[in-house]
Parts: C-alpha cells; sequence; structure tokens
C-alpha cells in the first residue's frame, strides 16, 4: 500500500471516516495520543505509535525501513443497547474487518484484545489492540513483518 501521508496520520483519517459512515457509531471521535484530552467523550479510539525503529537487516548508512507498531485504545460506555464491554467488542470487530481489508492488510494484528475498565470510570470499558508492520519510507510502502 502506498503512503499519502504518515501512517499515523492516515490510520486516523481513514477510521474516523470508517466510523462517520457507521448509522451506529457517528458520533465515535478518533484521536492520536498527542491530540489531547480537552475532548473526552465515548466511543473513542486513540492511536498510539509504540514503536518507529530502523530495521537494521536493510541499514547501509541511512534509514530506509522502520519496523512500526500502532496500539487502538478504543473506549465506550453502556447505550440504550449494548453495555460498555459490547460496545467495544463491537468497535474491535468493525476495526478488525478494516484493516483486512486492501488498503492496511499488511499491518498484522499482534496480540489479544483484552478488555478492562477504565481506572477512572468504571463505567466505561477499553479495550486494546495492536498491529505492527514496515515501512519503506522511501516508496511510502507497508510491509509485513516476518
Amino acid at each position: 500500500m502506498e503512503l499519502d501521508e504518515s501512517l499515523l496520520d492516515q490510520l486516523k483519517t481513514d477510521l474516523q471516516t470508517l466510523f462517520d459512515e457507521n448509522i451506529d457509531y457517528n458520533d465515535l471521535k478518533v484521536k492520536l495520543s498527542y491530540d489531547g484530552d480537552e475532548d473526552i467523550s465515548y466511543p473513542q479510539v486513540i492511536i498510539r505509535e509504540i514503536q518507529n525503529e530502523d530495521n537494521g537487516r536493510y541499514y547501509d548508512g541511512q534509514e530506509h525501513i522502520v519496523d512500526v507498531m500502532y496500539q487502538f485504545d478504543i473506549m465506550a460506555e453502556q447505550t440504550s443497547t449494548m453495555d460498555a464491554e459490547k460496545n467495544v467488542r463491537t468497535i474491535i470487530e468493525i476495526i478488525k474487518n478494516y484493516m483486512r481489508g486492501e488498503r492496511y492488510q499488511a499491518l498484522q494484528r499482534i496480540g489479544g484484545n483484552p478488555i478492562l475498565s477504565l481506572d477512572n470510570d468504571g463505567n466505561v470499558k477499553i479495550g486494546y489492540m495492536r498491529y505492527e508492520g514496515c515501512i519503506d519510507i522511501d516508496n511510502n510502502i507497508i510491509y509485513r513483518r516476518r
């Protein structure tokens, strides 16, 4: 997949568009971890870049390929039709299905999807998803990590 902007920004834009078009979750906000907390509302997805480092196998004195890992923090509360945990699981499935599509299929989902209560608000559940891959920064292409 070719990248038009940074992968992190592109993920945010694409996921926000996905949820804006979903009648059940068109009020969901997608944010980057550094966007700030002034607009806290639920449901929301926060994307964190937890790894972005040179892949040494392709190093020739310059950085060409980087290993990346992104974490999605999915937060939701109870609605009139679903409890908070079911809401988080539904959002996880929507993201998982989207990430399997042509645009991001090179990113590999890793680990499980734990769901916990939010520390400062027991009525809000939070679930986690992680994806990893490699980015050719010279050609803006995502590759699956092997």
